[in-house]
């Protein structure tokens, strides 16, 4: 499993304008999306020119903020699923509390970093291999699952490839299911496509 989320301590409608004016003063707008125009396979689009967003409603503190995972990487400028400059612009403008996660389960990795009025306030990275491992719920492997735990982060294991609505389509084989999904019919969708170079 991998997966990166960030979770911001504001309502989903100040999420949502403070995401739209990010992403348009990087050079894109807004745009409406149809399943006819969603990729509909992995590596098809470019960060570059379309980026594509599910945010959850609030639940508890946080609004969840799920990007589309499978970018083509060939003009991108970061790694990962989650975007850094992205969490301390939404925790700076909400004036807010924030998190940032990535989990490769599989390589063994996972990161955080939890921010505060738009400065990085502490984070952590881990990777171990599979000698590495241990069940001991004290070690430094789980610190990550004791953040979740204490703060309560819903629908980690869903990527955005996973989330069904009417303005997307399934990517290849992954599957889109609503089970499990809390909040579901009050996600909101968000398309932004390039406007300028």
């Amino acid at each position: 499993m991998g997966f990166g989320h960030i979770y911001v301590d504001a309502p989903q409608d100040a999420v949502l304008a403070a995401l739209d004016r990010h992403v348009v003063s990087k050079g894109f707008g807004r745009t409406e999306m149809t399943p006819a125009l969603h990729p509909s396979k992995t590596k098809e689009i470019e960060e570059t020119s379309l980026r594509l967003f599910w945010i959850s409603p609030r639940l508890g503190r946080w609004t969840g903020i799920f990007e589309y995972r499978y970018y083509n990487n060939s003009a991108r400028q970061r790694w990962g699923y989650t975007d850094e400059e992205l969490s301390l612009a939404l925790s700076r403008d909400l004036k807010a509390e924030a998190y940032r996660l990535e989990v490769v389960d599989q390589a063994g990795f996972w990161l955080y970093a939890h921010y505060l009025s738009g400065e990085e306030k502490d984070g952590l990275a881990y990777h171990d291999t599979p000698a590495d491992r241990t069940t001991d719920p004290a070690h430094k492997r789980y610190a990550l699952n004791r953040i979740i735990e204490r703060e309560g982060f819903r629908n980690l294991g869903v990527g955005y490839e996973n989330i069904p609505g009417t303005m997307v389509r399934p990517i290849e084989a992954i599957p889109q299911r609503p089970e499990g999904i809390e909040g579901l019919e009050e996600f909101a969708h968000r398309a932004y496509a390039v406007t300028s170079k």
